[in-house]
This record gives C-alpha cells, structure tokens and sequence, in this order.
C-alpha cells in the first residue's frame, strides 16, 4: 500500500513538472501583455495573482474531471477485488471518504500554487523596456532556461525511478505464475475434506476414515489414481526447523529450514512421480510402530552428497514437544512445496506418513488422476459423489486443480501489478509529452537564432546536432539519477523488505535497467527529433524577421 501511495506521489510530481514547464512557456510567450500591463502601474502581486488564478481556474476543471473518474474507477477497483477467489471481509468497503477527497482537493490545490508560482514570480519581473526591444519574443532568460532543462532532468529521472519500481513487480509476478511446482497442475483434481469432532471423535475414527477413502477412490472406475495430502489447495505445506543425525547444533539458529508434508501411499505415483531410490509408503507405515520419512532429491544431496540417504534419521524440531526420529527410506524427484510467497525456505525437504500420523488429521486434500482421454477439471461431480456416498453429511471444498488454485491465489498480486503498470504507463506519457513541449519550447524560443545560424553557413545537420544534444544531456542526467537513486534505494536501504515483496527478482537486475533506458532514450529522442527537424526547415530571411 506504501509502495503505491509512493508511486502516485511521484507521478504527481511527474504533472507538476509538466504543469511548471508549460507555465514557463506560457509566460513567455505572453512576456509583451505582462511587461506591458506593468507599464501601466499593475504591480508585481497582481500580474502574480492574475497568472495563479488563471492556473486554478484550470486547475478546478481538472480536480473536477479527476474526482469523476476516482469514483468510476474507485467502483471498478471494488468489483474486481470483490470478484476476486479470496474476496475481502463485508466490512472492506472501497468507497471516497469525505475526508479524502477533501484531502486530495487541498494537494491539487497546492500542485497548482507551487507549479505555478515560480514561473509567474519570474515573469513578473521582467523589465519593460528591454522586452519591448527584444521586439516580443519572450523571455528567453538564461535562469528560466535553466530551470526548465532542471525539471526535464527532475521528470526523466522520476519517471525512470517510477519504470524500473513498476517492472521489478511486474517480473516477480511473472516469475511466480512460471513457477515449475515438478508435476503436472493441470492432470489432477483436488478437494479438500475436514473431519468434525461431532461424527469423528476420536483419532482411529478419523484414521479409519481416510484409509476407507482413499481405497474407495482407488476403486472408483473414474479415477485412475488418488491419494491424500495435508498440503493447503496444493500450495502450502508446512515448514519449519528440523534436524539430521549426526549433526550437532549449538543455537536453534543452527538449525536448518525446510518444507514438510504429510501424504498417503501412492502420493507420487498420483502426481506422476517415481521415486529415484529406496520405496514409497504403504499402509503399514505408522508412528506408533517406526517412523519413517521419504526426502526428496535436493534433502538428500544437501546433507549426505552422492551417498545414499536412506537409514540415517530426520526428525521435526518443536521446542514445544519433542518429535520423533524419522528413519528414510526412500528419495523422491524435487516439487514445489511451498507457494510462491515463502523466500526464505530452501527446497529441501522431506515426507512423512498422513494416514499412520500421529495424534491422526483433521483436515486432508483429495487427489484424483482422470483416466486416458478425460480431463482433470471435469472431475469435480464424480469427486462429489464419491465423498458422498463415503459420507452423506461430508461435504468437499475447495475443490479445483493445482493450475487453478495455484492462479487464484496469485489473483491479488495481479491487481497490485496492474496498478503499477498504470502508474508507469502514465508516468511514461506525462515524461514523453513533458520532453516534447520543453524541447519545441526551446526551438521556437531559438528560431531567430537559427536563422542567423543557417545564415552564417549552418548546415541542417548542425542545427539537428545543436537540438538532440541538448535533449541527450538531460536524457542522460536523468537517467543516471533516476537508476542511481533506485539502485541505491532498492540495493541498499530497502534490500531486507524487498525479499518479502519481489519473488526471485534481483532489485539491481541490469536487464530491468537498460531495457527502461532504451525506452526513456527512444522516446526521448523521439520527442527531440521532431523540434529538432522543425529547427532545420527554418528559413533564414522569415527567422530574421521572427517576432
């Protein structure tokens, strides 16, 4: 939320550079009225409260036309997220509060003062009798110069700091809905079931249970396989500290992290799996006689290298109640076991019994595999069925594939992405446009100059040269603030926070960096080149006469 007001707050300013630059243009060309009209005794306050009026008379229609389209897309905010698979509480209600808009009223105002104030103070001092000798051309002062080309170089480098900020999440959203989670999401179905202490009071009913389901299942002509998991919509399993044997650990900080999931036998046969060495669990696998856990491929090379793995010994660590030691007998191909939200967790990790758990499980997720020539997603009514005829008052939820839960769950990330590609496409067009009116300003500012230059044996080429390096340098300063100050944020001062937002992003990816200078450069240049070709068609006779 932070991240958003920040990039609205930049392109805010983006609109108040332009709205300067175009202030400064407009003042002077109207350099002959104001000098004039100071002439005639109007005071240096009043040409500025006449010019700061004129901007918030423009300013209103604007506030005006911009609330409008708040609370239109204020509306078609709240039906998406409101239409969204995890929609938020009734009592989320995305509305414009009187005191915002209040709020946003009062900033608008203030944008329009102090875009407006420095152009018209300027202006307003302009002496009389020279403007009236340079014969109107405007004020061409060497200051105002100054700071038009200041606030092109203050515009480029928000608006690339603006791009890169916009790209970086865009490319963790697209690095989380690429992820490879080691089987194939959309050739299963899964529900989930959870066992009331009502009907099922005690652990060998609720044990009982799922090794009746599970058989059922596989006996159903519809499914070809099916197995159970303790995996939330096969997205999150659990993860935690754990131990090896072996090893001796000082500090709970020296023990390692990874993921932990509980599942039934034929669970990697279901998701289409072989197990590389040793064997898969059987119904015979339960805690009160061995326990015993299955590692898969990365767990096994991290602790014991190319050795074998199986018969050493892993166990949870709970500083709350101790877990028993796991011996391994088997090594499984690596899965995604955790979403693509926790960064922290390595891929490592192990298996462990669901149906001879114990204390038994409450909850657990179904899996069915379709037969040849059927697909997964048309599975949901046979799944239903199934589960009711084991149980008439149990019902299935969640029920979906791993493809569409997976989809789901990113939902939310994708509007945040959305949001910020519209404030990088608008800060994009303010910045282009913004470049364009400052760099034509400059070449209608100059013409008279040309003249005398083409005149003096100036070639086009020349005058085309003079204009596009004035555009490069600010392209160029803009550009090495802008990436600098967000490498510099980003690499240095928010590198801790940003490994909970961008998911296997590198925050100082060149590629993001030079891809937004090549596009800032092209329309950069771009904007100069049009003033530019402008300048080299000025004939010398008419720009020596220019007024």
């Amino acid at each position: 939320v932070f991240a958003m007001l920040g990039a609205v707050i930049v392109v805010l300013l983006i609109a108040c550079v332009n709205v300067m630059n175009m202030q400064f243009g407009r003042a002077a060309l109207r350099a002959k009225e104001l000098a004039i009209r100071g002439a005639l005794g109007a005071t240096r306050w009043r040409l500025v409260r006449q010019m700061l009026t004129e901007s918030l008379v423009v300013a209103v229609f604007g506030a005006i036309g911009g609330s409008l389209i708040a609370y239109w897309a204020v509306d078609m905010f709240d039906s998406v997220v409101k239409a969204a698979p995890f929609p938020p509480p009734y009592w989320w209600q995305f509305t414009i509060d009187g005191r915002v808009l209040l709020f946003t009223l009062a900033i608008t105002l203030a944008a329009t003062v102090l875009s407006g104030l420095l152009p018209a103070f300027l202006s307003s001092r302009s002496n009389a009798a020279a403007v009236m000798k340079e014969g109107g051309r405007g004020n061409s002062s060497r200051l105002v110069n100054v700071i038009t080309r200041v606030l092109v170089v203050g515009q480029i480098a928000l608006t690339a700091a603006l791009l890169i900020a916009a790209t970086l999440q865009i490319k963790s959203i697209r690095n989380q809905t690429k992820l490879d989670y080691g089987y194939d999401e959309n050739g299963l179905y899964a529900a989930r079931l959870a066992l009331m202490e009502g009907p099922y009071p005690s652990e060998d009913s609720r044990r009982e249970f799922f090794t009746r389901a599970v058989r059922a299942l596989r006996a159903n002509p519809q499914f070809e396989a099916a197995a159970m998991t303790d995996r939330f919509r096969m997205t999150f399993a659990a993860s935690g500290q754990y131990e090896v044997d072996g090893q001796k650990y000082l500090t709970d900080r020296d023990r390692p992290r990874g993921n932990f999931e509980s599942v039934s036998d034929n669970y990697f046969s279901t998701l289409g799996l072989k197990v590389h060495e040793g064997r898969d669990f059987t119904l015979d696998d339960t805690d009160s006689k061995q326990p015993v856990a299955i590692v898969n491929a990365s767990f096994a090379r991290k602790h014991w290298g190319n050795q074998s793995s199986l018969g050493h010994q892993v166990r949870v660590f709970n500083p709350g109640k101790e877990q028993p030691w796991r011996t391994i007998v088997g090594v499984v191909p690596d899965t995604l076991m955790q979403g693509p939200f926790d960064q922290l967790t390595e891929a490592a990790g192990f298996y462990m019994p669901l149906l001879g758990a114990s204390p038994a499980t409450q909850f657990a997720t179904v899996l069915v595999r379709p037969r040849a020539g059927q697909r997964a997603n048309t599975l949901g009514p046979a799944l239903s069925k199934a589960v009711t005829e084991l149980d008439s008052n149990l019902p299935t939820y969640f029920a979906g594939t791993p493809a569409q839960f997976h989809n789901e769950i990113l939902s939310g990330n994708r509007v945040i992405t959305t949001l910020f590609s519209i404030f990088g496409l608008i800060a994009f067009i303010l910045s282009g446009v913004g470049l364009y009116g400052v760099m034509s300003f400059s070449v209608n500012q100059r013409t008279q100059e040309f003249g005398i230059r083409m005149a003096l044996g100036a070639d086009a080429k020349r005058i085309l040269q003079m204009v596009m390096s004035q555009g490069a340098w600010q392209l160029a300063i803009g550009l090495v603030l802008g990436a600098g100050g967000v490498a510099l944020l980003l690499g240095v001062v928010a590198a801790a926070a940003l490994k909970n937002i961008l998911f296997k992003v590198n925050p100082l990816d060149p590629t993001i960096y030079f891809a937004v200078a090549g596009l800032l450069t092209l329309v950069a240049a771009l904007a100069c080149f049009l003033p530019a070709r402008r300048a080299t068609r000025v004939d010398p006779m008419v720009a020596l006469r220019y007024e």
